[in-house]
């Protein structure tokens, strides 16, 4: 039969076990919590980051851009306005007359944060080049486009009048972190065929969102003359009038507008 000090060392050895179990057991729970815990602050900054939601804020006049509650960070893009393409003039006796057309503006984009924007960014719209006069009359440039001076896209060179002439400049590169420069206009051209001699005036250049106005022509035959197409959508330039045998002056085309518009993405 065990003594009774053999049963007390027993009992007291089982006590002993059972509390560093006890211990044991309080510290995986402890350590649970502390991961249960880094969980959830993860979780928590996933919930106050993630994106819900995208707005788009478009610009065609100038104004001011105010972030929508709750943007995180957003993509700015700015387009220049098109110029106006040349005039033309009436030369006398048979002679021919074009001009060149109007160029495009330059596309510039920019990513930026809610804290780089701040409470709000100026917004200018470049404004449209106009055609020049008939005679021999530059168009005039476009305007630049841009938001505060963060995202700038510039607008197009002026030129083109006369005869002869030379298609306008595209806008030059301007600001951000991608940026273009815009389609110059296509110079006028005199050929001949088996009709007799042709005119063609230029082209204006063509934008990512707007069309440059078509090259005008003219045949051979009595007097003639052609105004200048006008440019479609943004950032586009005027297609430049033509006069053949003799013809009337006649106006190059109107460029189109720049643009700006602000993807936001948007924590709500």
């Amino acid at each position: 039969m065990a003594s009774l000090s053999d049963i007390l060392s027993s009992i007291q050895n089982g006590v002993v076990a059972a509390n560093n179990l006890t211990l044991q057991m309080n510290g995986s729970l402890l350590n649970i919590s502390g991961q249960i815990a880094t969980i959830n602050s993860q979780i928590t900054t996933i919930n106050t980051t993630k994106i819900s939601k995208v707005v788009v804020q478009k610009f065609t006049a100038s104004g001011t851009y105010t972030p929508t509650a709750g943007m995180i960070y957003c993509i700015i893009e700015t387009l220049g306005a098109g110029s106006g393409a040349g005039g033309v003039e009436n030369r006398g006796g048979t002679a021919n007359s074009i001009a060149g057309g109007g160029g495009a503006g330059s596309r510039s984009i920019k990513f930026a944060t809610a804290a780089t924007i701040g409470a709000s960014q100026t917004v200018t719209i470049g404004a449209a080049g106009t055609g020049g006069a008939a005679g021999a009359n530059n168009g005039t440039a476009g305007g630049d486009t841009s938001v505060g001076t963060l995202c700038i896209g510039k607008g197009a060179a002026a030129g083109g009048g006369g005869s002869l002439a030379l298609g306008c400049l595209g806008g030059v590169q301007g600001t951000g972190d991608i940026t273009g420069t815009g389609q110059s206009g296509i110079s006028g051209a005199i050929g001949d065929s088996s009709a007799g001699v042709w005119v063609q005036g230029g082209g204006g250049g063509s934008s990512p969102y707007g069309g440059g106005g078509r090259s005008t022509s003219n045949g051979s035959g009595g007097a003639s003359s052609i105004t200048g197409e006008n440019a479609t959508g943004f950032g586009a330039g005027g297609g430049s009038g033509s006069s053949a045998n003799n013809g009337a002056g006649a106006a190059g085309g109107n460029g189109t507008p720049g643009l700006a518009f602000i993807i936001e993405f948007l924590n709500t």
